[in-house]
């Protein structure tokens, strides 16, 4: 038990214990907006060793769900900064979970402008929920262009130079659970036949420059990534 509430090093990085609390979606961004309701409930939180926040988008086409926050625009940037120094304030460190939704997202949670995205036009196997109309159906996102592709990766480099600016220790990648960068990887929801599509060699290939974007923006200490081969969430196959 001693061990548990001793310090840890990750990386750089001295904790304060060797507990790490995991994102959890809270859906209170409104307008997708960090705001003071999260600041008090991660300053609450910071106990812990290491948070790793809820899914963040690097991109308006990544807010999926209603009331996700973002870390794209100038007033995200400016909320975060609130939140990460009430979890620096009792001495915890703190990593943003950058979660762009891709296919899993409705045209009602999207702000004006936004599309859904996907690797393949295919949609996803059941259910969303709208703030507007309540239970949506999975619909069929636009397969993304090489053009789109070299988009989104610019924009999780940004969105990690973003997230340093709020004050973040680092950022965790969420390549699982059935959002974008897992359906490159998975072949039900990647049926492309370009570079991006086919062998496992291609289907990682996004992931892979979205990690490597984003260590050099930010530095290959400040880059976690995760992953969950077995999950099922979201439409996933075992």
């Amino acid at each position: 038990m001693s061990k548990l509430f001793s310090e840890a090093t990750l990386g750089a990085l001295t904790l304060q214990n060797h507990l790490v609390m995991a994102p959890m979606t809270r859906n209170r961004a409104t307008g997708n907006v960090p705001n003071a309701l999260m600041a008090e409930y991660y300053g609450q939180r910071a106990s812990a060793g290491l948070i790793i926040t809820e899914g963040a988008s690097p991109s308006p086409n990544g807010l999926g769900y209603p009331r996700i926050p973002g870390i794209f625009s100038r007033e995200q940037i400016e909320g975060w900064k609130v939140i990460t120094d009430a979890v620096h304030a009792k001495n915890a460190k703190i990593f943003i979970q950058l979660m762009h939704g891709g296919r899993i997202a409705h045209p009602l949670n999207l702000p004006a402008g936004a599309r859904v995205l996907g690797p393949s036009a295919v949609a996803a196997v059941g259910d969303i929920y709208t703030d507007a109309e309540g239970m949506k159906q999975q619909v069929v996102p636009q397969e993304m262009s090489e053009s789109d592709i070299k988009v989104a990766i610019e924009e999780f480099a940004q969105a990690a130079r973003n997230s340093i600016e709020a004050g973040f220790d680092g950022i965790e990648l969420h390549s699982a659970n059935g959002y974008l960068l897992e359906q490159f990887i998975r072949p039900n929801s990647n049926q492309r036949t370009d570079r991006y599509g086919g062998t496992i060699e291609n289907r990682a290939r996004f992931v892979l420059e979205v990690v490597d974007a984003t260590i050099e923006a930010i530095g290959k200490e400040r880059v976690g990534i995760r992953l969950s081969p077995y999950g099922i969430f979201n439409d996933m196959p075992l």
